[in-house]
C-alpha cells in the first residue's frame, strides 16, 4: 500500500460483506436481509421528493420497534451505523448526477449465473412504502408506470404475474428497472442533470 494511500477507505467489497454479516447476524424475518435489499431501501428514499432524515429510516431496516437489535458491543453498532450512512451517501451522490448503480445478486442456476433482482426491488418497494412513493393521486399513472417493474419483482402479487410470463417478457421487465427509477428520481428531483446513455452506470454484482 502506498503511503498516500488513505487506509480508513473501505473498498466496496468490504463495504458489503460487512453489512450482510450484521444484516444476517442481528435481523429477523421483518427485517432488511442483504446488501442487496438495503441498497434497494435506500435508493427509493432518495427518489422521494420528501426528504428523510436518517433517524427517520435507520430503524425500519430492521422492522418494528420490538426488532431492533441488542448489540453485542457498542463498537458494532457503531461501525453499523457508519457502513448504513456510507452506502446512503453514495447512493444519493449517484442519483444526483442521474446514476444509478444498483446491488443486485447473482446466482447459479444449472450451471449458469443468472442476475437476480427481487431483493433489490423488495427493498425498493419497502423504502417507498416508508417515504410515500405513488401517493400521488394527481400523478397516479406516472408513478403506477415507473414502480411497475420493482412492484413485479418486490412484491407476491407481482411475482404471481412473472409466473404466467414467457422469458423474454421477464427480460423485458428486469431491464426497464433502472430506467424507470432514474424517470422517478428526476421527476421527484428536477434538479437532477438528465440522465445521458453515455452517463449510465452498470448494476454492481453481489
Amino acid at each position: 500500500m502506498s503511503e498516500n494511500e488513505d487506509q480508513s477507505v473501505i473498498s466496496e467489497e468490504e463495504l458489503y460483506e460487512r453489512l450482510d454479516y450484521y444484516l444476517s447476524a442481528y435481523g429477523c424475518e421483518r427485517s432488511l436481509l442483504c446488501v442487496s435489499e438495503l441498497d434497494g431501501f435506500l435508493t427509493a428514499i432518495g427518489c422521494s421528493a420528501q426528504e428523510l432524515a436518517p433517524d427517520q429510516w435507520l430503524t425500519t431496516i430492521w422492522g418494528t420497534e420490538e426488532d431492533q437489535p441488542e448489540w453485542l458491543t457498542q463498537e458494532e453498532e457503531d461501525e453499523f451505523l457508519s457502513l448504513v450512512l456510507i452506502m446512503y451517501m453514495e447512493t444519493m451522490n449517484a442519483l444526483v448526477h442521474g446514476e444509478i448503480s444498483p446491488v443486485y445478486l447473482e446466482q447459479e442456476f444449472d450451471g449458469k449465473f443468472q442476475l437476480v433482482v427481487e431483493e433489490w426491488c423488495l427493498g425498493f418497494v419497502r423504502g417507498a412504502r416508508l417515504a410515500g412513493l405513488g401517493l400521488d393521486e394527481s400523478n397516479r399513472d406516472f408513478y403506477n408506470e415507473v414502480l411497475a417493474p420493482v412492484r413485479l419483482f418486490g412484491t407476491s402479487t407481482g411475482w404471481k404475474k412473472l409466473e404466467n410470463m414467457v422469458e423474454e417478457e421477464v427480460d423485458f421487465w428486469r431491464d426497464t428497472i433502472e430506467p424507470s427509477i432514474l424517470r422517478l428520481a428526476q421527476f421527484n428531483h428536477p434538479e437532477i442533470q438528465g440522465a445521458q446513455q453515455q452517463n449510465a452506470k452498470p448494476h454492481t454484482l453481489h
